[in-house]
């Protein structure tokens, strides 16, 4: 029983997760996907469903606040981890100046 709950969070803060990615990816400034910021516009829009969707999941089974918080922990935890993660990919490219 406990590992169904636990999948349930982690499917809800991956669903958040998948949202800070498509803001972080419509950002002007990422390196990680060039391409998408053809469809920057599109990847703001999805954002907002997709975290909507994990809050609404995660509070059917805890309830809102609770809910709430497993979604912007997970969207929280990658939109922070993600600056990390593109300049690290980046690391040895030398900058045009």
């Amino acid at each position: 029983m406990a590992s169904m709950d636990m999948m349930a969070i982690l499917n809800c803060a991956l669903v958040a997760a998948l949202a800070a990615l498509c803001l972080y990816l419509a950002a002007p400034r990422q390196r990680l996907w060039p391409a998408a910021l053809v469809r920057s516009r599109f990847l703001r829009w999805l954002a907002v469903p997709l975290l909507t969707g994990a809050v609404a999941a995660a509070a059917q089974d805890y309830g809102v606040l609770a809910g709430a918080g497993i979604a912007l922990a997970g969207f929280a935890v990658t939109l922070l981890a993600l600056p990390y993660a593109d300049a690290w990919l980046q690391r040895g490219r030398l900058q045009k100046a």
